[in-house]
């Protein structure tokens, strides 16, 4: 009995000990391995507030920060809960960025359920980096569903690939060469025999590529805008030229017109003469 008191004292003591050597204020020579927050067991770590847990850190070093939060799916390593309109902000001195949950139509410039970016501070860039400066297209930042795979590329050679359609209000492109060389003097312009005969040998237009070409290779927008330009400006060109022809048509039918007239005017006085001697 007196051995169970004395073992009883000595825990009390040695507890006590530990308590006034691990001080709020701050401590120093302390060892990891002996010294430290936490659990010696399977069961989570948990802090809180006013009787409210807020934070959770479980066995598998998973971190869950919030209160009220439900179990969730189990995948994040790291997960912060706030029933509305809960905010990740990462701050500096010029600014913050923030990562947001949108739970109602409008919130944070998001509709219900969106997660919105924000950059709030000297600029509002984000900007999407890799670091990598080899510029041979191996890499890139992209966007996928489980639908449609990765359907959006941005490559580190400065080419973005997109598999599927765009839709927008207005597109401009930058073009490096166009089509009004056709109106230079040395230009060469095809005859329409010669055209004709350049369909029937190969069945496209000249300086167009085939269809072969174009369903293997694609088109680059900006060349083939330049190409079709060209070949308007070539039908204009053979447009004014059939108007030159049609007006000079006009004034030799205007011509043949008066000399047919005449000739039935001569051919009428003939006979009024043939018929005056008989």
């Amino acid at each position: 009995m007196m051995k169970q008191k004395l073992l009883s004292l000595a825990l009390l003591a040695s507890s006590f000990t530990f308590a006034q050597s691990w001080n709020l204020t701050g401590n120093s020579g302390i060892n990891p391995s002996n010294n430290f927050l936490g659990t010696t067991d399977s069961q989570p770590l948990v802090l809180k507030t006013n009787s409210t847990e807020v934070m959770r850190i479980l066995p598998d070093g998973k971190i869950k920060v919030g209160t009220g939060d439900p179990v969730g799916s189990g995948e994040a390593f790291f997960r912060i809960y706030k029933a509305e309109g809960p905010v990740l902000e990462v701050a500096s001195s010029l600014g913050s960025f923030q990562i947001i949950k949108s739970t109602c139509d409008g919130c944070f410039g998001g509709q219900t359920g969106d997660t919105v970016l924000r950059n709030k501070g000297n600029t509002h860039n984000i900007i999407l980096s890799m670091p990598n400066n080899n510029n041979d297209g191996k890499y890139y930042i992209g966007v996928q569903d489980h639908a449609n795979g990765t359907w959006i590329k941005f490559f580190n050679n400065a080419i973005a690939r997109f598999d599927g359609k765009i839709f927008a209000k207005e597109v401009e492109v930058k073009a490096n060469v166009w089509a009004d060389y056709v109106f230079k003097k040395d230009y060469k312009l095809n005859t329409l025999e010669e055209v004709e005969k350049h369909i029937q040998k190969n069945g496209h237009l000249p300086n167009i590529p085939s269809e072969e070409e174009i369903l293997k290779k694609g088109i680059n927008v900006a060349e083939m805008n330049a190409k079709l330009m060209e070949k308007i400006e070539e039908l204009t060109l053979y447009s004014i030229e059939q108007n030159k022809q049609i007006k000079y048509l006009q004034e030799e039918n205007k011509t043949l017109k008066t000399q047919s007239e005449d000739i039935k005017e001569l051919k009428k006085q003939v006979q009024q003469i043939l018929s005056t001697k008989k």
